[in-house]
């Protein structure tokens, strides 16, 4: 009886899993201490943030809700950060995805044509599943443009203790790249 009902809870937890909607998430929510921690590590840059809040319309929201991996619902806006670097402009897309329990936040950044430069994770909040941040797993995402370059254990492989936060950043950033291709890298915020 109980292995039955252990096998219950475990499909019903992976049965649930993939219906969790997270939105994408303001740059303040994340913490702005966070993402300059983030820059300077990943680009090794200081310098300011601009951000852009990108408007998703009805009309594109349902065009792109069957392309997604992840989400169920799309956010009304899509936050876009830009910084200057030695190398040209970068871009940094804040979000968060679900891990066992959590959710965990991270910054996706791509350089000017849309090539990924690197995933980090900023905050993760729970005990397992944090080799996710790991640079042999995050370097598997570096260089990739397309959303169907990034697919769950075929492109991207999963890490050894983590999973569930392996599969969901994978998804995670397949659905921003996506959301890129629709609007576009290159906004700048009207005054």
């Amino acid at each position: 009886m109980a292995k039955i009902l252990k096998r219950c809870y475990l499909l019903s937890i992976f049965a649930l899993w993939p219906v969790v909607a997270i939105s994408q998430v303001a740059p303040s929510d994340v913490g702005i201490s966070l993402i300059q921690a983030s820059e300077r590590a990943v680009l090794g840059t200081k310098n300011e943030v601009i951000w852009t809040s990108i408007p998703l319309g009805p009309g594109l929201k349902k065009s792109l809700e069957p392309s997604l991996k992840r989400r169920r619902s799309l956010p009304d806006s899509l936050y876009i950060g830009r910084v200057n670097s030695p190398d040209g402009w970068r871009y940094l897309i804040p979000d968060e995805a679900p891990s066992r329990t959590e959710t965990f936040s991270f910054i996706l950044y791509l350089d000017v044509s849309g090539a990924i430069i690197d995933v980090d994770v900023l905050q993760y909040r729970e005990n397992y599943g944090n080799e996710i941040d790991y640079p042999i797993f995050r370097k598997q995402f570096r260089g990739r443009k397309k959303p169907e370059d990034i697919l769950f254990r075929r492109s991207i492989q999963n890490i050894s203790g983590a999973t569930i936060s392996a599969r969901s950043i994978t998804y995670a950033v397949h659905d921003l790249l996506i959301l890129v291709d629709a609007v576009g890298l290159n906004h700048e915020e009207k005054p």
